[in-house]
């Protein structure tokens, strides 16, 4: 995770699964800021590490998302400074364990739970990837 001084570019992913009619999204708890409620994954990418590459690395480190567990990897642009990427998942279970140092807990949430319980500067973001998964999903 990078510093608030730090000028890297920073990407992060919302994975996705799709049950019946409902759209459930992977969040995290940051352990630098517990009470800010659920978040995106997201972070620094390194040197020599694509956007792409960066943002994936950083979903593994704080949701355990393994990359062949995805079966699409979509951009849907930048937020803040943020590269965004929605990553649809084969098996919902098949995560690893996030890095404690960085992560309290992860959690599958709709787009309202997310509303209610994520951190408040997100909300639109989330709400924003929500339509793009909804489209990708009809």
């Amino acid at each position: 995770m990078s510093s608030k001084g730090d000028k890297r570019k920073r990407a992060g992913v919302i994975p996705f699964f799709v049950d019946g009619d409902t759209i459930k999204m992977m969040f995290m708890q940051c352990v630098t800021s517990p009470d800010a409620g659920w978040q995106i994954a997201k972070g620094g990418i390194e040197k020599n590490e694509t956007i792409r590459e960066g943002a994936l690395r950083e979903a593994s480190e704080e949701l355990g998302l393994f990359e062949p567990n995805c079966t699409t990897v979509k951009s849907i642009g930048s937020f803040g400074g943020i590269t965004l990427y929605i990553a649809k998942v084969a098996d919902q279970d098949m995560f690893g364990d996030p890095d404690p140092a960085e992560t309290i807990a992860t959690a599958w949430l709709t787009l309202e739970e997310f509303s209610e319980t994520g951190r408040l500067s997100q909300k639109h973001i989330v709400k924003q990837a929500f339509e793009e998964i909804s489209e990708i999903t009809d």
